[in-house]
């Protein structure tokens, strides 16, 4: 300073001061071209020329010496440059089985470090590091009673051995010696070998003892048994107890036999001995008898060896029952077998014996009676009948014999009395007689019909049924319509001549068919009478299918008159849970579905249709409300063309049930001349195919229902046989 081109007057004079940057210092000054050192200041003086100076600089460096004695090294090491205001950082690593001793810095120790920082250096350091060798310690223990050698805090040099050596007290022993907090047993040495951790060992004593090994045979036992510790100087006596119809045979000890004594004592034990005890069974009598009417096995006098069992059985003769047995002077009731267990004395036993009596219990379910009731006594070996009597218009369903239905009662179901006798009673028994009432026949009164004024008509019943006990009495009567002469009311079939009538009118006739239990079952029938119309076609719509609380329509539009229209309509719930059906009096009329249960249930619906001229014919649809399965699938066969008086054949056999077994088929005639089925309640019945005739339709329309065995759901399907001439 100052820099750059300074003017001097001739013969003035002008220093300059060279200052380095921190951290730097004069390399050298040139003056004239010429060196002039390393001065950090330059006169010029008398000054009578032009005059150059220039200088250059380096950075400051500082010197780390780093030195390691021996067993271990620093790095890096030596004189280390380090750049002013720079750092360092040194690592000092021990040689295997050495370790950091201490470590100065400057003549200052900062301890047994491994690594060292130098940070903005600024002036020259030393460092220096020594090592020392490893070693380990290994923490000796005793407790009471005895030593370990040596004891205490013991060091060991890496990799080197020490043995322990563990010394009980006169008159004890090594209990357990624990290494590291494992055990290592009951030794009296231990050596560590090959040392690189620090280790504990640990020595426990105990008072010696004497064992006294005591047994004892079958039959018997020995207190106390086992391996009994016994200390020294001390005593011990054993108890020898048989078990209960034994003794002692003989006791050994030490090999032996002392005899048979009850307990035996060691008294001042100064050595381990053995004790055995053996037992001998003891031999009782068991006296036996029996009175007249019966006897006891084994009889007599019985020997038994001492805890042994014997067992008597008492077996009365035929007609007769043990009264009571006797077992030493005590009744212990009138068993048939008794056991002495573990007989440990002598004892009897004998059994008397009388005549035995029997006892059934009959009873009765409502609707019937049995005779005699209640509990009945019957002598061994007799006979006792009883009469089952079904109340009226009820029938027997079944009779129970100890439990089991019997045969052939079950399967005929009488409405009348019956008897069952028990034979040669050997024991108690029980009898049960179950009654129903008997359903109602099922009355048919044939097809709907559609006449001429002036024809005969034909009122036919004979479909009408009765499975149990048979159909006893018909009944027609007429129930509105202009009066006509039945030709015999009382018959399954009968006639009457249609009145005249301009317009058209319907007459109702009802069927009461009774069986021969009394019970009694209903039917109808509409017969439209025309002079010139004809009779409208009700169409209840197909069965239906639904859930629970649906809403459900029942559809009457497929109804039709052939000579004019529908005057109008009236459904009607004939069978099923009662629904509250709404417009009634229409083609669609609605309900909400009822939730009936598990099994679900059948509505049926019956349909009234009327027209102008006050004809009415009527048709019925199912409604199957259902929870689960599903209701049978029916099939009433396809339709059939017959000719007059020739055999038709209605076959529902492709009827179905997709769950369950299907339980009854029935058959009704809904339209045309009545004809007579061979069995309505067949999958295919059999009928003639009546004369035709111009006062009906030559149509006969058949409706077959299949009802669900299991849940009394069911389905329907119509056929129709035209019968031609």
């Amino acid at each position: 300073s100052p820099a750059s081109a300074v003017t001097v007057n001739s013969g003035a004079s002008q220093t300059f001061t060279i200052a380095p940057a921190a951290g730097y210092h004069v390399a050298s000054l040139t003056v004239d071209g010429s060196s002039a050192g390393t001065a950090t200041s330059y006169p010029f003086s008398n000054v009578a020329a032009n005059h150059t100076i220039s200088a250059t600089f380096a950075s400051n460096t500082c010197t780390i010496t780093a030195s390691a004695g021996a067993k271990g090294k620093i790095s890096p090491s030596g004189s280390v440059t380090v750049n002013s205001g720079a750092s360092q950082t040194f690592t000092i690593a021990p040689a295997a089985g050495y370790h950091v001793a201490s470590l100065t810095v400057d003549g200052s120790s900062v301890g047994a470090v491994t690594s060292y920082p130098f940070t903005s250096v600024t002036a020259n350091h030393t460092i220096a590091a020594t090592f020392a060798l490893n070693t380990y310690t290994i923490t000796a223990s005793a407790g009471s009673n005895g030593a370990i050698s040596p004891s205490g805090s013991v060091t060991v040099n890496p990799r080197a051995a020490q043995t322990f050596t563990i010394t009980p007290a006169t008159g004890y022993h090594v209990a357990g010696v624990t290494v590291d907090g494992s055990s290592a047993g009951a030794v009296t040495t231990y050596p560590f070998t090959n040392v690189t951790a620090n280790h504990t060992i640990a020595a426990t004593f105990a008072l010696n003892t004497y064992t006294i090994t005591a047994s004892a045979g079958s039959n018997g036992t020995i207190s106390p048994s086992g391996s009994v510790t016994v200390n020294p100087g001390a005593g011990q006596t054993f108890t020898v107890t048989p078990a209960s119809g034994f003794h002692v045979a003989s006791v050994t000890v030490d090999g032996s036999s002392v005899g048979a004594p009850a307990s035996y004592p060691f008294s001042n034990v100064t050595a381990n001995h053995t004790i055995s005890a053996t037992f001998a069974s003891n031999t009782y009598t068991i006296t036996a008898s029996a009175g007249a009417n019966g006897k006891i096995s084994p009889s007599s006098t019985v020997s038994v060896a001492g805890g042994a069992a014997r067992t008597f059985s008492i077996t009365p003769n035929f007609g007769y029952q043990v009264a009571k047995v006797t077992v030493d002077g005590s009744s212990v009731g009138a068993v048939t077998s008794y056991p002495f267990n573990n007989v440990a004395a002598n004892h009897t036993i004998s059994a008397t014996f009388s005549m035995s009596t029997h006892f059934i219990r009959a009873f009765a379910s409502a609707n019937g009676s049995i005779s005699p009731s209640g509990n009945v006594s019957v002598v061994s070996g007799t006979k006792q009948a009883f009469t089952i009597t079904p109340a009226p218009h009820c029938q027997l369903a079944g009779v129970l014999v100890d439990g089991e239905q019997i045969s052939p009662v079950s399967s005929r179901k009488p409405t009348s009395a019956v008897s069952y006798a028990f034979t040669d009673v050997a024991a108690d028994h029980t009898i049960q007689a179950i009654f129903a009432q008997v359903p109602p026949a099922v009355a048919d009164a044939g097809p709907d019909q559609a006449v001429r004024s002036g024809s005969v008509v034909t009122l036919n019943g004979s479909n009408s049924t009765d499975a149990v006990s048979g159909i006893a009495t018909y009944k027609w009567t007429q129930a509105s319509g202009p009066p006509v002469k039945l030709s015999k009311p009382s018959a399954s079939i009968c006639t009457f001549t249609a009145p005249s009538i301009a317009g058209g009118k319907t007459l109702a006739f009802n069927l009461t068919v009774t069986n021969k239990a009394g019970a009694t079952g209903s039917a109808s029938c509409l017969v439209n009478v025309s002079g010139t119309g004809q009779a409208p076609l009700a169409d209840a719509g197909p069965d239906q299918t639904v859930q629970p609380y649906a809403n459900v329509t029942l559809d009457a539009s497929g109804s039709s008159d052939p000579d004019g229209a529908i005057a109008s309509y009236r459904w009607v719930q004939i069978n099923g849970p009662s629904v509250e059906i709404l417009n009634a009096n229409t083609a669609y009329a609605s309900f909400v579905a009822p939730d009936p249960g598990p099994l679900g249930a059948s509505l049926i619906f019956q349909l009234l249709a009327t027209d102008q001229f006050g004809l009415t014919t009527r048709d019925q649809c199912t409604v199957n409300v259902v929870n689960a399965d599903p209701p049978p699938v029916a099939n009433a066969g396809p339709d059939q063309t017959a000719a007059t008086k020739s055999s038709v054949t209605l076959d529902g056999s492709a009827s179905y049930d997709p769950v369950n077994s299907t339980d009854s088929y029935r058959w009704k005639q809904i339209r045309g001349a009545p004809v007579t089925l061979s069995n309505p309640a067949a999958k295919n019945p059999v009928f003639t195919a009546p004369v035709a005739s111009d006062a009906q339709s030559a149509d006969l329309l058949f409706m077959l229902t299949v009802t669900d065995a299991n849940d009394q759901l069911s389905a329907t399907a119509k056929c129709v046989v035209s019968v031609r001439p």
